[in-house]
């Protein structure tokens, strides 16, 4: 049967699709929902991945508890495991552990005797002087007694930093004649004067010591000289050598000895109103700390001579 000529058929008068939303819709159809074509309905889906289980992470103590899992140990690894968790429990009051037990129970060793120190022997007294020995042939004491024939002199070697020298005692009364001769004789040419101190021999009486140089000769000399406790009187010899003007006052501040003709001889270490007071003669009392110090020096003397 023919349709009636003002009736159309629908696809007919349909538009022709756009190019782009065909393309799209053909894409969408082949590709379809959860990746299932549509075409195929019969197509199996495929079956979503299945992760593996998580295993419970176990410590290790606890992996060696569970005989399923860790298997049977071995003897000496339970026994081992068996000791440790015995130490690792804290014994009951009034217990002690076993180990503690056996240390306690075990004798101690005897300690040794300290071995004692020998008895220090008794050091002999020093002399009180060097020994005197005869100067050698030609020495300077031979020009001194040629020059000066009625002067008593005691000559004899000391010893020095390098080789010997020439020392002489004289009366406080031959003093300024000996030093000055000492000066100005040519074959003496003891211009120098290197030191003045005191000596303080106790009952035996003071000293006074003069040290003499020579510039141009190979020679030293000493000169000493000796007063009493109850006289302590020298001559000045700072006219002679100026070096002795502040050495004399020195040593009338520490020993007490006046130094006739000197023309200053005031304090020049001690306050000036302090003129019975000589720190270096032996029968000044001691202060507390000096006595300390004294009495460890005699009881350490000899000390690390071993």
């Amino acid at each position: 049967m023919t349709p009636p000529p003002d009736e159309k058929d629908p696809q007919e008068s349909a538009p022709p699709p756009d190019d782009d939303k065909a393309k799209a819709e053909s894409e969408r159809t082949d590709v379809g929902v959860e990746g299932v074509d549509p075409a195929r309905p019969d197509a199996a889906k495929p079956e979503p991945a299945v992760e593996p289980p998580v295993q419970e992470q176990l410590a290790p103590e606890q992996k060696l508890a569970d005989p399923a899992s860790a298997g049977a140990l071995p003897s000496d690894a339970a026994a081992s495991i068996e000791k440790t968790d015995e130490s690792a429990a804290p014994a009951p009051e009034g217990v002690q552990p076993k180990d503690a037990a056996t240390k306690a129970d075990a004798p101690k060793p005897t300690p040794k005797p300290a071995a004692e120190r020998p008895a220090r022997p008794a050091k002999e007294a020093e002399p009180k002087e060097a020994p005197r020995n005869a100067p050698p042939p030609g020495s300077i004491n031979e020009v001194l007694a040629a020059a000066l024939p009625g002067v008593q002199m005691k000559a004899y070697t000391v010893p020095q930093t390098v080789g010997e020298s020439v020392a002489i005692e004289i009366g406080r009364d031959d003093l300024v004649q000996v030093m000055t001769l000492a000066r100005d004789d040519a074959r003496l040419d003891l211009k120098y004067l290197r030191c003045l101190s005191g000596i303080d021999w106790q009952e035996e009486g003071l000293e006074v010591v003069y040290h003499l140089s020579s510039m141009t000769k190979p020679h030293t000399l000493t000169v000493k000289t000796r007063v009493t406790l109850e006289d302590p009187v020298v001559p000045s010899i700072a006219t002679l050598y100026p070096a002795a003007d502040w050495h004399e006052r020195e040593t009338r501040d520490m020993f007490g000895i006046n130094f006739e003709g000197h023309w200053n001889l005031v304090p020049i270490l001690l306050p000036e109103d302090m003129t019975d007071h000589f720190p270096l003669r032996k029968d000044n009392p001691l202060q507390e700390i000096e006595e300390w110090q004294g009495e460890n020096l005699r009881e350490g003397a000899g000390e690390g001579d071993e």
